[in-house]
């Protein structure tokens, strides 16, 4: 199973199949630990996993090694490194632990100072505190 051009992690991330992306992904930073694709991939599976924490772990070490390589798009990094952020803030906060679920999100602007996401980490760790409601509603336009 592979298509020209992707590893099979991200073969197996598309087909929806995460244990064995992770699994694929694992091998392959063994064979290959400067390749930031691979941690990437990983990452991409433990999230659609809710494993959040491990998740964030593998993007921030995907941003370190792209740093030589530069083959991850930045705008695709930061819209995934903050979700896995924010799902491992919310684990944590949901689970009792509220200061702890707001620290990890300060770990955002630690890898994308001017990141999108620096007004929204601010914004969540309101809304896990209780100060700030929640609005989820889609509004229509007509």
């Amino acid at each position: 199973m592979s298509q020209y051009g992707m590893s099979r992690a991200a073969v197996l991330n598309e087909a929806g199949d995460f244990e064995a992306a992770v699994q694929a992904a694992t091998d392959e930073i063994a064979r290959e630990r400067g390749n930031s694709e691979h941690y990437w991939d990983r990452a991409t599976a433990l999230a659609s996993l809710e494993r959040y924490d491990e998740a964030v772990a593998d993007f921030e070490r995907a941003k370190e090694v792209d740093v030589k390589t530069s083959v991850l798009d930045d705008d695709m990094l930061d819209d995934a490194y903050f979700s896995a952020l924010l799902g491992a803030a919310r684990a944590t906060a949901a689970a009792g632990d509220v200061p702890a679920g707001c620290a990890k999100l300060d770990r955002y602007a630690t890898l994308f100072p001017s990141g999108r996401h620096v007004d929204d980490a601010g914004d969540w760790q309101k809304r896990l505190r209780g100060e700030l409601k929640s609005h989820f509603v889609k509004e229509r336009y007509q």
